[in-house]
């Protein structure tokens, strides 16, 4: 039987923290070479900043004041250079959206570049959105004399995840992480494995004041237990290199496996596709020659058997060994391709033939 502690033997319960969220006001729209650190402070002061208060500011306002804008027709170029490797590509209606890890290590869609709200272009992200939340804070700190720490926020989606929410692109001053292993809980049971993304959690609930639409480009959270007894940057909070799970998707990790180059690859569609869209698409990659082939002594084509299901014909050019083995490697890459456009959505059984002709025919 689970034997139950006597009321006096059990952690007592902590108190929960008051918090709260403050719109910070009265700022106006930010210009390229604007004095953003001196016009926060402004703002802030009809709050009366606290120690241990929290800053959280839309990383546009940050990129507005520092003048990274380009023109409509430099976005793609812009995105482009931004990336330090592209993760997947989607094609959305006629729009072709680019989901890139940029220098600072978070992966975003478009590399984080954005029009909303920008009027004269779309505007980039700071490379070291760290380093802007680091300025920010002396600035603030030496004009208010008081120990806040500073989030630089920006909205993002997650895997596995509908719809948006911030993040934290830059921090300075805040326990961006916070290891509660070795604690307890409520109950007085050991925590093993929980860090806290505390700078994340600041960041939502401070975009639930400002946005895209409320024309409040900054928010100050307070009252969190020790949000500032720790000094951890962003670039903490992003999972990359051995860490990253999800380098790419299925579709595109298959194709990088079969020998794809980045330029090779297709681009699938956000929403659902049909069933024969994907199985001309695997056809198409698997005949894709590995980089240093010529190509193979083979071909694949879709066809539509009697019975109306679909079926796949690899056709050697020949019946000499070199082509056999051609025929039979890319029946294989059929496969494989077919198997990936499985993954997110059943395709109907495909059946993968081997053709090889006859030389006698060649004679008659």
């Amino acid at each position: 039987m689970p034997v139950v502690e006597p009321p006096s033997q059990r952690a007592p319960r902590r108190s929960a923290p008051s918090v709260a969220v403050l719109p910070v006001t009265g700022l106006g729209e930010v210009r390229d070479g604007d004095d953003l650190a001196a016009q926060l402070a402004e703002a802030l002061k009809p709050l009366a900043p606290q120690d241990g208060d929290v800053l959280c500011v839309s990383t546009k306002i940050v990129s507005k004041a520092l003048g990274l804008r380009v023109h409509p027709h430099q976005r793609d170029e812009a995105i482009r250079s931004a990336a330090v490797r592209t993760v997947a590509r989607r094609l959305h209606t006629h729009q072709v959206t680019s989901v890139v890890q940029i220098p600072s290590g978070p992966v975003m869609a478009a590399a984080g570049v954005d029009s909303s709200n920008a009027p004269d272009g779309p505007l980039l992200l700071p490379e070291d959105p760290d380093a802007c939340a680091r300025a920010l804070r002396d600035h603030l700190v030496g004009a208010l004399g008081v120990e806040l720490g500073v989030l630089l926020t920006d909205t993002s989606s997650r895997i596995w995840r509908v719809g948006v929410g911030d993040i934290a692109l830059g921090a300075a001053g805040v326990a961006a992480l916070q290891d509660l292993r070795g604690g307890t809980d409520a109950d007085g049971r050991p925590l093993t494995v929980t860090v806290r993304n505390l700078a994340d959690e600041l960041s939502a609930a401070a975009d639930l004041v400002k946005g895209k639409s409320s024309g409040v480009p900054a928010a100050l959270v307070r009252g969190v237990p020790a949000a500032t007894a720790a000094d951890v940057p962003a670039r903490e909070l992003s999972r990359t290199g051995p860490e990253d799970w999800f380098r790419r998707p299925s579709l595109e990790s298959v194709w990088e496996a079969l020998g794809l180059r980045a330029e090779q690859e297709p681009i699938a569609r956000m929403s659902p596709e049909p069933a024969p869209e994907r199985i001309a698409r695997a056809v198409a990659v698997a005949s894709v020659a590995r980089c240093g082939q010529q190509g193979y002594q083979a071909t694949a084509r879709v066809r539509t058997r009697a019975d109306g299901d679909p079926s796949i014909v690899v056709e050697a050019a020949g019946d000499s060994t070199e082509a056999l083995i051609d025929a039979a490697t890319l029946a294989e890459r059929v496969r494989t391709a077919l198997g990936a456009e499985s993954l997110a959505a059943a395709l109907p059984e495909v059946s993968v033939e081997i053709f090889v002709p006859d030389p006698q025919e060649d004679l008659t």
